[in-house]
């Protein structure tokens, strides 16, 4: 036999809510005091009340960063080291000051690499992956070794390539 409700379940002797199983599901009138403070919902609406939430914050993302890949850091040849300063020195040739950087607005894509900052992860700091951005060239500062390309500050040491 199926129990269509609970009303048809079989219940132990002396069942402490016998009187309120026996009544059924509760009627309301349109207008009574419980249909005014709790009006009927739409299906549709209903659905948000059973929405997840996340009762752990960040464990979401903890779990997506471990998705990440990283990689170890690349050597660069001694002929793409060759080229990569030659572009360089090029670059620092058009635009030896930021007000020239500023002035000629030259747009360059630049990969680079940044270590893994995630401290829970295995990776941290030995490992990383590589970025690459595009944006107009804003500074060249030799002296302290970086770039600043799209607003991003990147140093010259951790750039694979870049692209003019």
């Amino acid at each position: 036999m199926k129990y269509r409700s609970i009303g048809d379940m079989p219940r132990p002797s002396g069942f402490r809510y016998q009187a309120v199983a026996e009544k059924g599901k509760p009627r309301h009138e349109r207008f009574d005091t419980f249909y005014i403070r709790h009006p009927f919902m739409e299906m549709g609406k209903r659905a948000k009340i059973f929405a997840p939430f996340d009762a752990l914050n960040g464990f979401g993302d903890a779990v997506s960063a471990k998705r990440e890949r990283y990689v170890e850091r690349v050597q660069l040849s001694e002929s793409d080291a060759a080229e990569l300063n030659s572009r360089l020195e090029a670059l620092r040739e058009l635009i030896p000051t930021a007000r020239d950087a500023r002035e000629k607005m030259i747009s360059a894509r630049l990969t680079y690499y940044t270590p893994c900052t995630d401290v829970n992860s295995e990776h941290y700091m030995t490992r990383g992956r590589y970025v690459t951005i595009s944006g107009t060239v804003t500074e060249l500062d030799t002296v302290f070794g970086q770039i600043t390309v799209g607003g991003r500050t990147v140093k010259l040491r951790d750039i694979l390539r870049i692209e003019l």
